[in-house]
C-alpha cells in the first residue's frame, strides 16, 4: 500500500469514527429519553480500503410495538371504567355503610317497627319522617353523582376530540418530514422515534391498527376501520352533548366524517379511552342511575294509598314525585252474570285471589238481594274481593281490584301507583260458577321505568307539618277514630313495615335483583357495583401489568444500554487512536523522505 492510500484510509476512518461517535453520544445522551431507539451506523469498506458510514438506522420490533398500542388502548378502558366504578362506590360504600340507600331503608323500617310500638308519640313520629327524608336525600345525592359523572364524561370526550386533532397534526407533519427525508437519504430516525411516540399516544384515545408503505409513509387505521392518517390527517369532532336525559345516549363521537360511538355507529371503536368514556356515560352510570329510579318507584308504590272506601284512585303516600305514576292492568272479563236457577241452601260462595304475587281467600255469603241484579251483584263481588285474606291474616283491601258491570258482563282491573300489578281469580267454589262468574287472568305488563325519577323523588309535603299522617294516612284517612282520631291506631304503620319487608319486581333491564324487598333491592345494587368495580379494578390492574411487561420487552430489544454504548465509544476511542498512529506514522516516513532527497 502506498502511503497516499494509507493516509486515505486513516483519514476515512478518522471520518467514519467521528460520526459513529456523534450517534453513539446521541444515544447516551438520550438513554432517559422515553421511546427513544437506540441508534446504528452503518459502515462500509471501499474498494480503496476506505471506510464511510453508508446509513444510519434504528433498532425496532413490529409485533411488540403492535403488541404494546394494542394493550395501551385496553388499559384506557379498563382506568375509565375502574375510575366510574370507584367514584361510585364512594358514595355508596358497602351493605355496612351507614349512608347507604340499603341501612337508610332498614332505618326508615326500624323507626315504623318503633312508632308502631307507640303510635300516638309525635316525637317517634318525626322520627319516622325524619328516616324517610334521609332515604329520599341519599337516593338524590347518589342520581346527582349519576349526572355528574355522565357529565364529566362527556365533557372529557371533548377534551379527547381537542387532543387527538392535536397529535393528528403533529403525526401529519413529522410522517411528511419521514417520506421526505427518506426520499433524500437523510437520518429520518429521531423523526421515526417522534413518529412513534405520537402513535402511542394516539393509542390512548382509540385503537390503532398502523401500516407502513414505501418511503416509511404510515397509515394510521382505529381498530374498526376508520381512517385517522393517510397522506393528511382526517378530521376528529365531538359536539358536546346538551342535555343528558336519565336513560338516553348522549352524541356520537365521529372520526373523519364517521360515528364510531352510539348505537347508530356502525364502525365502533372497541378500546382507548374515547369506548371507555361512552361506556361510562351511557352504560354505566346510566344502569346506575336505573337502580336509583327502581328503588325510587318501588318507595313509591309500597307506601302508595288507596281509599278505604273503595270508592277513590290510588295515589302516592309518604313518598311522591312530579311523575304520574299511576297503573292498571286489565280490565280483564270474569264472566256475564245470570241468575242461577238452583242454589245451595246457604249460598256460601269462595274463591281465590292472586295480586302481586300474593294469594289471598275470599270467602263469604250471597243474599237475594246480591242476586238481584248484575250491578248488585258486582258490588257484593267488589267487597268480597276487598275483604280477601291471606293464611296470615293480612287483608287485601279496598281500591286495589275494581269490579265493573256493563250490564251484560263482569270485568275486574287491577290498579296501583308504580307497579305493573298482576292478578288472577280462580278456586271458584260452585255457586260462583252458578252465579256466572268464570277463572280470569290479568297478565301485568313489564315493571314500568320512570327514568329520572330518584332526581325529584321527595316525601309528602304535608308530614313536615304533621308527622302524624304517616299513622293516618297522607291523602286518605285510614284512622278510624275522624274526625277525633285515635292516638293508639297502628294498623296503616304495621301495612307500611310489612310493604317495606315484601317482595316487589323490579326491572330486569337495570341490573340488580329482579324479585327482592326494597332493602333487598338496595343490597343487590350494591353488590352490582363492588362486583362491577372489583372486575374493572382487576382488569385495570392485570392491563397495567402487560403494558409495563411489553413496554420492558420493547426496550430491552429497541432501546438504548448505557453499558453497551459506553463499551462501543471506547471501542471507537481505540479505532481512532489507531486512525491518528497511522497519520502519524505516515507523517514521519513522509517527513524522512524528503529529508533524504
Amino acid at each position: 500500500m502506498s502511503l497516499s492510500a494509507a493516509l486515505n484510509t486513516a483519514k476515512s476512518s478518522l471520518a467514519a469514527s467521528q460520526l459513529q461517535t456523534q450517534i453513539v453520544s446521541s444515544n447516551i445522551a438520550n438513554v432517559n429519553t422515553a421511546g427513544a431507539t437506540r441508534k446504528i451506523a452503518n459502515v462500509v469498506t471501499g474498494a480503496g480500503g476506505g471506510v464511510t458510514v453508508s446509513s444510519i438506522s434504528q433498532a425496532s420490533n413490529s409485533v411488540l410495538f403492535r403488541n404494546m398500542l394494542d394493550a395501551t388502548s385496553k388499559l384506557q378502558v379498563a382506568v375509565t371504567q375502574s375510575d366510574a366504578y370507584s367514584r361510585i362506590n364512594e358514595i355508596l360504600g358497602d351493605t355496612a355503610a351507614k349512608e347507604s340507600p340499603q341501612a337508610r331503608i332498614a332505618a326508615l323500617n326500624d323507626a315504623l317497627s318503633t312508632l308502631a310500638n307507640t303510635p300516638g308519640n309525635f316525637d317517634l313520629a318525626r322520627n319516622a319522617v325524619q328516616a324517610a327524608q334521609d332515604v329520599v336525600t341519599t337516593i338524590r345525592t347518589h342520581a346527582a353523582t349519576v349526572d355528574t359523572i355522565r357529565r364529566d364524561a362527556d365533557d372529557g370526550l371533548v377534551v379527547a376530540a381537542a387532543d387527538m386533532q392535536q397529535i393528528l397534526a403533529e403525526l401529519e407533519t413529522v410522517n411528511r418530514q419521514i417520506v421526505q427525508g427518506t426520499n433524500k437519504g437523510q437520518d429520518i430516525t429521531d423523526q421515526s422515534d417522534q413518529r412513534d411516540r405520537l402513535v402511542t399516544q394516539l393509542s390512548q384515545y382509540v385503537g390503532v391498527s398502523v401500516q407502513l408503505r414505501g418511503s416509511n409513509d404510515m397509515v394510521i387505521y382505529t381498530d374498526s376501520g376508520v381512517t385517522l392518517l393517510e397522506n393528511t390527517a382526517r378530521s376528529v369532532s365531538y359536539q358536546s352533548t346538551n342535555s343528558l336525559a336519565p336513560g338516553a345516549e348522549g352524541n356520537s363521537f365521529y372520526i373523519d366524517g364517521v360515528a364510531v360511538t352510539g348505537e347508530k355507529s356502525y364502525m365502533p371503536v372497541k378500546t382507548g379511552k374515547i369506548a371507555g368514556l361512552t361506556e361510562v356515560r351511557d352504560e354505566i352510570a346510566n344502569t346506575y342511575g336505573a337502580q336509583l329510579d327502581e328503588l325510587a318507584r318501588g318507595l313509591v308504590s309500597a307506601f302508595s294509598e288507596f281509599d278505604p272506601s273503595g270508592t277513590g284512585v290510588a295515589k302516592t303516600g309518604l313518598f311522591t314525585s312530579t311523575v304520574d305514576m299511576s297503573t292498571t292492568t286489565g280490565p280483564v272479563s270474569v264472566g256475564a252474570f245470570t241468575t242461577p236457577g238452583a242454589f245451595a241452601a246457604d249460598k256460601d260462595v269462595s274463591f281465590t285471589v292472586t295480586y302481586e304475587g300474593t294469594t289471598y281467600q275470599a270467602s263469604g255469603t250471597l243474599t237475594a238481594a246480591d242476586l238481584a241484579s248484575e250491578a248488585a251483584f258486582a258490588s257484593r263481588l267488589q267487597s268480597l274481593v276487598a275483604g280477601a285474606k291471606t293464611t296470615t291474616g293480612a287483608t287485601l283491601g279496598a281500591g286495589r281490584i275494581s269490579v265493573t258491570s256493563t250490564g251484560t258482563a263482569l270485568s275486574m282491573s287491577a290498579t296501583g301507583v308504580g307497579d305493573s300489578i298482576g292478578f288472577a281469580i280462580s278456586g271458584l267454589s260452585a255457586n260462583m260458577t252458578a252465579a256466572g262468574v268464570t277463572a280470569g287472568t290479568g297478565t301485568p305488563d313489564p315493571e314500568p321505568v320512570y327514568r329520572g325519577l330518584s332526581s325529584n323523588l321527595t316525601i309528602a309535603a304535608g308530614l313536615g307539618a304533621d308527622p302524624t299522617l304517616v299513622r293516618d294516612g297522607v291523602n286518605y284517612q285510614y284512622n278510624p277514630g275522624s274526625p277525633t282520631k285515635l292516638g293508639g291506631f297502628s294498623d296503616r304503620i304495621v301495612a307500611l313495615g310489612k310493604a317495606l319487608d315484601t317482595a316487589r319486581s323490579f326491572s330486569s333491564d337495570a341490573g340488580a335483583n329482579p324479585k327482592a324487598t326494597l332493602a333487598g333491592y338496595a343490597a343487590s345494587s350494591i353488590g352490582w357495583v363492588q362486583q362491577s368495580r372489583t372486575a374493572a379494578s382487576n382488569s385495570a390492574t392485570s392491563m397495567t401489568t402487560l403494558v409495563n411487561k411489553t413496554n420492558e420487552t420493547l426496550s430491552s430489544e429497541t432501546g438504548i444500554n448505557l453499558d453497551v454504548e459506553l463499551t462501543r465509544l471506547i471501542e471507537l476511542e481505540r479505532s481512532y487512536q489507531a486512525s491518528a498512529k497511522i497519520i502519524s506514522t505516515v507523517d514521519q516516513m513522509l517527513a524522512q523522505l524528503l529529508q533524504s532527497i
